[in-house]
């Protein structure tokens, strides 16, 4: 384990222990999640070091990353059905702010949002991705040449148009590396997309150490509108529309149903995540969301 000892945003020492989540996915350890008392950024700490990570990953009830579904309940088949779904909405959202040129899907997991910007026609897509399993899988399945995350580093200066991570940038171990190479390869007309999940929704302050959005130790952050921006204008960026991820919230909320080990999770789920979809649109803290950015 690695214990960080300054904020990842603001640098400050100021940290305190806010709440302790469990791991309901791969160990079943237990992990804290830490506050800094300048910024209000919480994350997770401390946490396994980047050699140590893969282990929290291998499981079947990872979805992302979860190629066999067969016997797997009936939740994971929600799953698929809102992420097939949800493809050419991306698509559309995308070609508001670029009609077309090079596209890089980071953190492409399965593959499938990748495949569907390549039958588009509207762009040259990459996927990039951490995982070997995945990265074969999309090769095998969709017959693409995934490229590992290490490639980052040769990945030529403004070299893209567009940037995708969908539920990808909480991982990231060495943050301020990262958004200093997207700084350096995004073109300076181009846009990310960044979907995360918000620790600020109604859903995560109901379920609390039960919420699915914590995720722990795979979300190594637990963002919110105040601390991505915080992150995304320090390095020289700017978010120029903020948008729900509106399926997300019966989701999570129905895997924090099981979680706590309710009997009709998703029932109750699809209730309480409903509601917290409906008091976000007052509040605008809907329980996932995608952040459009843009250089400053």
């Amino acid at each position: 384990m690695e214990t960080l000892i300054y904020c990842p945003i603001c640098n400050s020492e100021r940290l305190t222990n806010e709440l302790s989540c469990k791991d309901f996915v791969a160990s079943g350890e237990t992990f804290m999640l830490s506050r800094c008392s300048q910024c209000s950024f919480l994350f997770t700490n401390p946490r396994p070091a980047l050699s140590n990570i893969g282990k929290y990953y291998q499981s079947d009830r990872y979805v992302s990353h979860a190629a066999n579904k067969s016997g797997l309940s009936f939740m994971y088949r929600i799953y698929d059905w809102v992420r097939n779904y949800s493809i050419g909405q991306k698509i559309r959202l995308i070609r508001k702010y670029n009609q077309s040129g090079k596209l890089m899907d980071l953190g492409c997991g399965l593959g499938h949002f990748l495949n569907g910007v390549v039958q588009s026609n509207y762009f040259d897509a990459i996927g990039v991705d951490i995982s070997d399993d995945a990265i074969q899988y999309v090769k095998k399945t969709f017959g693409y040449t995934v490229l590992p995350e290490s490639s980052l580093s040769n990945q030529p200066s403004a070299s893209l148009d567009v940037i995708t991570q969908w539920h990808v940038l909480e991982h990231v171990h060495l943050l301020n590396d990262r958004m200093a190479t997207l700084k350096r390869i995004l073109n300076p007309e181009g846009t990310m997309f960044i979907a995360v999940p918000n620790s600020n929704s109604w859903d995560a302050k109901y379920y609390q150490s039960f919420w699915d959005g914590y995720d722990v130790p795979r979300h190594l952050y637990h963002f919110n509108q105040q601390s991505f921006t915080q992150l995304i204008e320090k390095h020289g960026f700017k978010v120029v529309q903020v948008l729900p991820m509106v399926f997300d919230a019966p989701y999570i909320s129905m895997r924090s149903e099981v979680h706590q080990h309710n009997s009709i999770p998703f029932i109750k789920g699809a209730f309480f995540g409903s509601v917290s979809t409906i008091k976000a649109l007052f509040s605008k803290e809907y329980s996932s969301l995608l952040f459009v950015v843009k250089h400053q």
